[in-house]
């Protein structure tokens, strides 16, 4: 099943997920956006040390991963492992082609998600106390 996605202007995106598991990647991500944020808020109203803030790189990285998940309608960790979940169980992706394009789609939702963790970080650990 190709849709068009976020994945680039001539790019199909090919779901490895449903509506259902789609919800629970993004109330997962979106909590761990919330941790990270009331984290970084609780190390600078105590004055932390800048160090310490770098622990919220863990929290981002599974925030921004949760969101582009459900963006891209891919998860990363059934890609690995060759399967899709449109929301009745676990099974096979027996399409090379297909199997390729959501572990492409999968890489690209990692990277994204490390980048956005890695600024979001950087920012935190910038900010004066």
């Amino acid at each position: 099943m190709t849709e068009p996605g976020i994945l680039g202007p001539n790019q199909a995106c090919v779901a490895n997920i449903g509506p259902t598991e789609r919800r629970r990647r993004l109330v997962g991500g979106v909590s761990m956006l919330a941790v990270t944020v009331a984290a970084a808020g609780f190390l600078l109203w105590f004055d932390a040390p800048r160090l310490w803030r770098v622990s919220l790189f863990v929290p981002a990285w599974l925030g921004a991963l949760g969101v582009f998940q459900v963006r891209a309608k891919t998860c990363v960790a059934l890609a690995g492992r060759g399967l899709r979940n449109m929301d009745a169980g676990d099974e096979a992706i027996t399409d090379p082609r297909e199997l390729a394009q959501v572990r492409s789609q999968s890489r690209q939702v990692h990277v994204r998600a490390v980048l956005i963790a890695a600024l979001v970080t950087t920012l935190i650990v910038l900010l004066p106390a």
